[in-house]
């Protein structure tokens, strides 16, 4: 199960006559339109027909008056006059259904024994509510965002997630999953509490363990991509828009640098003992021309500075920029 969490954002609508015009409004038209509420199931065939977008769709969640968007009427305990059977697809009128980067979880899967005997009470009874099956409601708890009494807790558990808040948001997938199962291998974990070299902590990024006594420098060691070694890290970590504050239409730093910053670079190396590594196999900065992605101790000297360092920065953040830029 991958536990990259993207999710899918509501805005604001349009006037309701504007929503039904054939040209698009512009910006400035564009606002919220609390009568579509009252007809949500037309807005997959709106969006699929261009006579909506989804910054137009309107929000109905953590209010209390907005409970016509799933509901026929006002619901109550015994009734939850549901505008439709299939809780997926009432969720699906608003988020979209088919995009695995905004949904981290399949629904309409029955879980196994083995899930089912480790849920809490809560989401056993959300999953019975579900027909048995994986629902929506069997990760948000919807009637929390309802109910004003409750609004307060939107600040720790934005995302309604049934139990939450969590410290982490894996937290709540360990609800049902056995997280011994999902552990995961962290690369920058380099040496053991022995003072070893954790091998296998090489090899996600390396073609074998390189020994780091007799490597001197990056053109010694072996990649597991051999035509950018962005590649190796833009896996686990966003990069865009990176630096911070730099704007994705901002400098690419992912370059080769020109004759007079590479100069530069040198200088910089020698003067303050620290390595500013170009990628081998195109001669562009990269990833590691910044971060040290290695443990403090792995490597010795020039090469190991930075290692464990804040962000990993190969030199102090208010002296990174001047390594390769003479401003």
């Amino acid at each position: 199960m991958a536990l990259k969490w993207l999710w899918v954002g509501v805005a604001m609508l349009l006037s309701f006559t504007m929503l039904w015009a054939a040209e698009p409004p512009t910006k400035k038209a564009v606002a919220r339109d609390e009568r579509l509420f009252e007809q949500i199931e037309e807005i997959p065939n709106l969006l699929a027909t261009g006579k909506t977008t989804p910054e137009r769709i309107p929000d109905p969640h953590w209010r209390e008056d907005a409970c016509q968007a799933c509901h026929k009427g006002r619901p109550t305990a015994q009734n939850t006059a549901l505008r439709g059977k299939n809780i997926n697809r009432l969720c699906f009128n608003c988020h979209v259904p088919d995009s695995a980067k905004n949904h981290i979880h399949a629904v309409d899967m029955k879980p196994s024994a083995e899930k089912k005997n480790r849920m809490p009470e809560a989401f056993a009874q959300a999953l019975k509510r579900g027909g048995g099956v994986i629902t929506c409601i069997a990760c948000h708890d919807l009637p929390m965002q309802c109910q004003k009494e409750r609004f307060a807790e939107r600040k720790l558990n934005p995302m309604f997630f049934r139990g939450g808040p969590f410290q982490y948001r894996t937290d709540l997938c360990f609800n049902c999953h056995d997280p011994s199962q999902y552990e995961r291998l962290n690369p920058h974990d380099q040496i053991t509490d022995e003072g070893t070299l954790n091998k296998k902590a090489c090899l996600p990024c390396h073609r074998d363990s390189p020994n780091r006594f007799q490597v001197k420098s990056i053109a010694d060691a072996s990649f597991n991509v051999t035509d950018d070694l962005t590649q190796l890290c833009t896996g686990c970590h966003p990069w865009i828009p990176h630096p911070p504050g730099i704007s994705s239409t901002g400098p690419n730093h992912l370059t080769k640098p020109t004759p007079e910053i590479a100069a530069f670079m040198k200088e910089t190396e020698k003067k303050y003992g620290v390595e500013l590594p170009l990628d081998p196999t195109n001669g562009q900065v990269f990833c590691a021309t910044c971060h040290n992605p290695h443990e403090r101790g792995m490597l010795q000297g020039s090469a190991g500075r930075g290692a464990d360092a804040k962000f990993r920065l190969r030199r102090p953040s208010d002296k990174m920029c001047p390594s390769c830029h003479n401003k």
